[in-house]
């Protein structure tokens, strides 16, 4: 619409041009007439190259996204196919089969948590996420969502300061899917084996501050923002979805939360905040 009426105004402006030139000595009014209207087109046109250069980049983050996609879902399922040739085309110990099943389990996990990510993403988009919010310790879940990650957890090296009697308002998976998200990008953006710390403070009486940091890549100052964006990376030398840190935005705002990024730069890590409101409550 915008690009018909910017075509629209320019040959208006060249019509009353000629007219104006050919019926008048001046021109003066004539020319103040195709000034007023080269405004309208100028804006237009300015306003399609903006439009067409977000569109560009939209493109841009969805040709990333399939390709992300497809590696997140085909890498676990060539795995899978491989350990299963295996198994039936070769005589394998019973210790061996055992550690092919567990490395099967893992693959299938991915493949599941894959999945699961992005149907969650697609309905954090259409506004379709259910949450049923209850009362909890946030050190004791986060305590538990450690425990019951030891898979997740085992690739890195893991410390905690959580504060205690800490009780907010929460969605026990949806936040225990920010947590996986917040510690596999910490894992993936660091160097083997990754150093992260979780913590958990009170901002005052009214906020509980929940952190994810780790020593890896780091973040430039104009992605801080941006890694929040669905389809956004930072970095292209590390595949994914770019949809995790967008879920977590999403979850985080449903909880009347607010989440961001702090980095000093390049190779200098990254710490993710999160501050939730906290619940008066005396025990659990």
């Amino acid at each position: 619409m915008i690009f018909v009426i910017g075509q629209l105004a320019s040959v208006a402006v060249l019509v009353l041009w000629i007219v104006g030139q050919t019926v008048s000595d001046t021109g003066v009014g004539w020319l103040l007439m195709g000034i007023f209207l080269m405004v309208p087109v100028i804006g237009g046109s300015s306003l399609v190259f903006v439009y067409w250069t977000k569109f560009r980049l939209m493109d841009d983050e969805r040709v990333n996204f399939i390709s992300g996609v497809s590696h997140e879902l085909l890498t676990p399922l060539a795995s899978l196919r491989l350990y299963t040739e295996t198994m039936q085309i070769r005589n394998i110990d019973a210790q061996k089969q055992e550690e092919f099943l567990k490395l099967m389990l893992e693959d299938i996990e991915r493949l599941s948590g894959s999945i699961s990510g992005i149907l969650a993403a697609s309905k954090l988009e259409r506004g379709k996420a259910v949450y049923r919010f209850e009362i909890r310790n946030l050190a004791k879940f986060i305590e538990e969502y450690i425990d019951g990650s030891v898979s997740l957890i085992g690739k890195a090296e893991f410390q905690s300061d959580l504060a205690p009697d800490c009780f907010c308002m929460i969605d026990e998976p949806s936040m225990n899917a920010v947590m996986n998200n917040l510690v596999v990008n910490a894992i993936r953006y660091s160097p083997s084996p990754a150093r992260i710390a979780i913590g958990l403070q009170r901002q005052g009486d009214s906020k509980a501050r929940i952190t994810v940091a780790d020593e890896g890549e780091g973040l430039a100052v104009k992605d801080k923002k941006k890694i929040f964006k669905m389809f956004y990376r930072a970095s292209q030398r590390h595949v994914g979805t770019g949809i995790g840190l967008y879920s977590v935005k999403q979850i985080v705002k449903a909880h009347k939360g607010t989440v961001w990024a702090q980095s000093f730069g390049r190779d200098k890590g990254t710490t993710i905040n999160i501050l939730l409101p906290i619940s008066q409550k005396d025990e659990e």
